[in-house]
């Protein structure tokens, strides 16, 4: 007996929906997961899968995401790990076991050009920090072709993918690749800095779903409530910024704890229309402006 397109996604759903899974890695619902899994299992993109409900789906097809959607539920491993990609800002992502899988609210900043603080017919340099898979600095780089795009990690392996995911959007000399621990390796200045660094406090850490374990502890983890890093990013930046540069940092839902570590600093919160939180933004002026409090913090609690 065939089965329709609709008919699988239907099965695969309820099939989720039945388990006590975790979504939030890049999904959200067993819809967005199943989704994914059929978009690689049929070799269809989004606007494909959507105008084919009908599509007979063929028996190897059936089973094999029968298979996939089983390796899910039994080993908790993210469903873009189990597929090996992510979509990010409209984009395809490689990913697997070397990197976060793309979640970032970046997705709407990027949406938006990062108006109104900047314009990309002004702001020309771009530095991805902690860029992991690279989704953030490789969107902006495809989304502003005028813009020269540095994406930047501590961990060679996670950039061996970026690189990969550089070739596979057709993207050239606009963008550079650099091993660097923060801002160690870099030397130039940016009209943009763009970071969504490890804020993860260890204690929280450990009590996260199984499905995080799949991923890169590095990526996610920073000593001093999860501030550590974060805090690194914002006293070193003002030396890597333009004049009129900004610093957007991502510290998601630790906003009120960086709050609590500076409570004289008026912090900037981006409001996102679509989700997710905790990504702040600094002029370059404020962020000179309050070097000496984040000084203060890192010779208090960093060895």
């Amino acid at each position: 007996m065939s089965t329709t397109l609709r008919e699988l996604f239907d099965q695969s759903v309820g099939f989720l929906s039945s388990r006590n899974l975790y979504y939030g890695h890049g999904v959200e619902t067993a819809e967005d997961e199943v989704l994914l899994l059929l978009m690689f299992v049929l070799d269809m993109d989004y606007a494909t899968f959507n105008t084919q409900p009908d599509y007979e789906v063929h028996p190897e097809q059936k089973l094999q995401a029968e298979n996939l959607l089983r390796k899910r539920v039994e080993q908790r491993i993210p469903m873009a790990y189990v597929v090996g990609f992510s979509v990010f800002a409209g984009l395809r992502f490689k990913v697997d076991h070397r990197v976060l899988i793309p979640r970032s609210p970046f997705a709407e900043l990027i949406d938006l050009g990062f108006n109104p603080w900047i314009g990309f017919e002004t702001a020309t340099t771009v530095l991805d920090l902690c860029t992991g898979s690279g989704c953030i600095g490789l969107a902006i780089a495809h989304y502003f072709e005028q813009a020269q795009v540095d994406v930047s990690d501590i961990s060679s392996d996670a950039l061996e993918l970026a690189k990969t995911n550089k070739r596979l959007l057709g993207l050239g000399a606009n963008v550079s690749v650099i091993e660097s621990d923060l801002f160690a390796e870099i030397s130039g200045q940016y009209d943009l800095i763009v970071s969504n660094p490890p804020y993860v406090d260890e204690e929280e850490f450990a009590a996260l779903p199984d499905e995080y374990t799949y991923e890169p502890k590095q990526a996610l983890v920073s000593d001093r409530s999860g501030m550590e890093i974060p805090v690194k990013i914002l006293f070193e930046a003002p030396n890597h910024l333009s004049e009129q540069g900004f610093l957007f940092l991502e510290v998601g839902y630790n906003d009120e704890v960086l709050e609590d570590f500076f409570p004289d600093i008026s912090f900037e919160w981006v409001h996102l229309s679509m989700g997710g939180q905790g990504i702040c933004v600094f002029s370059r002026e404020d962020l000179l402006k309050y070097n000496p409090l984040f000084k203060s913090f890192l010779q208090d609690n960093v060895t």
